[in-house]
Formats: structure tokens, C-alpha cells, sequence
């Protein structure tokens, strides 16, 4: 019995393997978008190829990676990284929020953007969800 829970540990490894799972996911595709656009901005640019814009790019991947780090932290010690998981949802949260916001005002088409919508919800929801899953939310 895992006396802090009051559940045996078979148990809460199942609850922590919903967590685990999404916190990969987390991990693989923060390393794909941060990675592409903390490098490679000047390649994917719209519009304007200098300047704020880039650095707009750069930091959302700066962001990217930074998600990274706080699904390292939530995998080693879930309980005690429990407001890094809080500020992993929000922030996945904001970007669909976000995304949802300004791809209909700007008028982009590229199927990209609503993928990134897609998987940055799926992150958010998934998240919460297995947090809670793993009583931790």
C-alpha cells in the first residue's frame, strides 16, 4: 500500500502511465516544434523575414524546449512538480486559445496550423486529464 494515496502501487503506477504517456508526447513534440523553430525561424517565417518576427519564433521554440524541461521535472517527481504540470496545461491551453484566435484573423490556410491547434489541445486536455488520473490535480 502506497500509505500517501491509500492505493497499492500496482494501482498507482497505472494512474502515473496515462501521465507518463502524455508527458512523452510532451517531450517528442517539444523537442520537434522547439527545436525547428529556435533553429531554423528564418526558415519559417511569415511575411517579413526579420527582425521581432524571428525573434517572436525563436521564443515560442525557447517555450517549446522549456515544456520539455517541466515534463522532465513531472516525470522524476510527479507530486513535487505538481505546478509545473499546472503551468504545462495553461500554457498549452493559451496556444490553442491563441492558435484559434489568430489563424481565422490573419486568414492562414496552411493545414499546419490547424495541426499545431489540434495536438497543442490534445496536449492541454491530456494533461489535465491524466493529472488528475494520477491524483495530482
Amino acid at each position: 500500500m502506497n500509505p500517501a494515496h491509500g492505493m497499492s502501487e500496482s494501482n498507482a503506477t497505472g494512474d502515473l502511465r496515462f501521465l507518463r504517456i502524455m508527458l512523452g508526447l510532451q517531450v517528442i513534440l517539444g523537442l520537434l516544434w522547439g527545436i525547428s523553430m529556435l533553429f531554423f525561424a528564418r526558415q519559417i517565417v511569415l511575411g517579413s523575414s526579420e527582425g521581432p518576427h524571428i525573434e517572436k519564433i525563436a521564443l515560442e521554440g525557447g517555450a517549446h524546449l522549456a515544456l520539455v524541461f517541466g515534463a522532465a521535472l513531472v516525470w522524476r517527481n510527479p507530486a513535487g512538480n505538481r505546478g509545473v504540470l499546472l503551468m504545462m496545461i495553461f500554457l498549452n491551453a493559451l496556444w490553442t486559445l491563441t492558435d484559434l484566435v489568430y489563424i481565422p484573423l490573419l486568414g492562414l490556410s496552411e493545414i499546419d496550423f490547424y495541426a499545431k491547434v489540434i495536438v497543442n489541445a490534445v496536449l492541454a486536455i491530456g494533461l489535465w486529464l491524466s493529472g488528475r488520473r494520477a491524483g495530482l490535480l
